[in-house]
């Protein structure tokens, strides 16, 4: 029994010496081919083998972060994780799961932002749980009020899609109302620049006559 237990652990020991030799791009390259590999069988309609390559992409990823928690790729891999598990393999609670971790784990990051947003997005749109949603935005929004980046327009997203909920209304709906604002609008400058284009118009003719540039029809007496 001392002898097999030995075997056990020496086995073991070996086992983590030669992971620890693993860099970080070893550990990813290894992720992504077998991401690669999981792509392949998807096209092959081999849905199973897939899936269960699919898996095998997330454990060599979790892999990374048990050997690397703290490097700058981290971020990267949980919402990579998390990504997997909302596209490939439709868990969404595990997804939930680690763009939680990440956003705890890396707060100041950007990955962060993304994550705390699709915690609600996933809640509203996926797990169709509405009362979680709200609060995930409502969370989301308590730490970015605003978006810093004019690109991004997460912040603003968060806040149409919770008044979305809260208002009970569907996209559809304010859709519709952003069409009928903009048309609204657009009415509202045509009509503007065209009172515009009259005023200019007037004032030229004004100038003209001041100058003394407009001259009598010889034949009218």
């Amino acid at each position: 029994m001392k002898i097999i237990l030995s075997i056990i652990i020496t086995f073991s020991i070996l086992f983590i010496s030669g992971c620890s030799k693993k860099s970080e791009d070893d550990l990813l390259l290894d992720a992504k081919n077998k991401t690669e590999e999981a792509k392949k069988l998807e096209s092959e309609s081999k849905t199973d083998e897939a899936k269960k390559m699919y898996g095998e992409v997330i454990e060599a990823y979790k892999m990374f972060l048990a050997m690397y928690p703290t490097s700058n790729k981290a971020p990267d891999v949980y919402s990579t994780i998390a990504k997997t598990y909302v596209d490939n393999l439709k868990d969404f609670p595990s997804a939930v799961k680690y763009y939680k971790e990440l956003a705890e784990k890396f707060p100041a990051t950007k990955e962060a932002k993304y994550g705390l947003f699709m915690v609600a997005f996933i809640f509203d749109e996926m797990m169709q749980n509405k009362e979680m949603a709200k609060d995930a935005y409502k969370q989301f929004l308590e730490k970015y009020p605003k978006d810093e980046d004019p690109n991004e327009k997460m912040s603003e997203s968060a806040r149409m899609m919770l008044q979305m909920l809260e208002e009970n209304r569907s996209i559809e709906d304010v859709i519709k109302n952003v069409h009928t604002k903009d048309s609204l609008k657009t009415e509202k400058d045509s009509k503007l620049k065209k009172d515009a284009n009259k005023k200019d118009t007037t004032k030229t003719k004004v100038k003209k006559i001041d100058d003394g540039e407009v001259k009598k029809n010889p034949d009218s007496r």
